[in-house]
């Protein structure tokens, strides 16, 4: 299998979302001044790349700060076997292998995806009470996870959150069918409730080679910026496990961070552990510059230049315990059993 090389196409889309974010006035002041309890932490010998941080927290004065649910989505037709073998210790190949052999184009959800989000919409209820946008990846399974998780029915019109689709927050592209979206039109007709202006009218992007790890953790970051323009302050995203895999623990600009409570007697899972099937997670997500002078940042001005690139946010996310049933916590043995 052939990695593709890296592609201008992610940049592109990047430096696009931040523009408006360098531009905001909100990044001046607080943030600047939180920045050198940020900066002092890094010098003192953190690892500067994607990684787990126990002893930082967000700085206090960061202003712009959301409360981010994110959702793997439910089981699709591709995951059954291939999901299995990497539970059970197989190598990357093998699972390579054992997803394309189960490949379909967009591949939809199972009976058991459908039945896993119609039960996660019950057991996260409390989780998701307050809920004020929906942002999905473009692929149909991600979109139906988001439905049955949380049907727009359930709302009356005053009360019904944003469903909007963003390309970037799509599974790794390229090889695989199921990584392979449709047009706009087809979306906008399978789905009328969402908001598809985000994505372009044909998927130019796939192509028979797999995209880098690299590449797929850079479209995340770009996606998670982008939410952190948006004005609602309770977002549930729903998404892919290699997406959110690469970008939360591969990218230079992610840090995480363990802030859930101890729970007597529970052994914790590893915040770094790839998603489950529709399985969700908890984070207060924080953008932080790691410079305190913002003056550079005026209206009609580009980012500051360092070692010939541009100046870009950290994306602190720290995970905290969410609110939930306990019937949440299901086993591979009940959700077979729901099917």
């Amino acid at each position: 299998m052939t990695i593709g090389a890296a592609t201008s196409t992610s940049i592109t889309a990047c430096l696009t979302f931040l523009r408006p974010i360098i531009n905001h006035p909100s990044f001046a002041g607080s943030i600047g001044r939180s920045m050198k309890l940020f900066s002092s932490s890094i010098a003192s010998g953190l690892p500067t790349s994607s990684s787990v941080l126990k002893p930082m927290m967000i700085p206090s004065g960061t202003t712009t700060t959301k409360r981010v649910l994110l959702l793997r989505h439910g089981q699709a037709l591709h995951n059954p076997r291939a999901e299995a073998a990497r539970e059970n210790g197989c190598s990357f190949d093998e699972f390579l292998n054992l997803m394309r052999e189960d490949d379909a184009f967009d591949s939809p959800l199972t009976e058991l995806g459908e039945n896993q989000a119609m039960q996660a919409s019950k057991d996260l209820r409390q989780a998701l009470y307050n809920i004020d946008m929906i942002v999905s990846s473009p692929l149909s399974r991600a979109l139906r996870t988001a439905d049955l998780v949380l049907p727009p029915e359930l709302f009356v019109d005053s009360t019904k959150p944003r469903r909007v689709c963003v390309e970037e927050l799509r599974e790794i592209n390229g090889s695989f069918l199921n990584a392979k979206r449709r047009p706009r039109s087809e979306l906008e007709d399978r789905f009328p409730h969402w908001n598809f202006e985000h994505i372009p009218d044909v998927d130019d992007s796939w192509t028979d080679e797999l995209e880098s790890h690299d590449e797929c953790s850079e479209r995340g970051y770009c996606g998670l910026i982008w939410l952190m323009q948006q004005r609602e302050q309770n977002i549930m995203v729903v998404c892919h496990g290699g997406l959110l895999n690469y970008t939360m623990n591969n990218h230079s600009r992610v840090v995480l961070a363990d802030k859930r409570d101890m729970q007597d007697g529970q052994e914790r899972r590893c915040i770094t552990k790839r998603f489950g099937n529709c399985e969700m997670r908890e984070f207060r997500m924080a953008l932080v510059w790691d410079s305190d002078d913002f003056s550079m940042y005026g209206k009609d001005k580009e980012c500051k230049q360092e070692n010939g690139e541009k100046s870009r946010p950290m994306i602190i996310m720290e995970e905290v315990t969410m609110e939930m049933d306990d019937s949440y916590a299901m086993t591979d043995d009940d959700n077979a059993s729901m099917s």
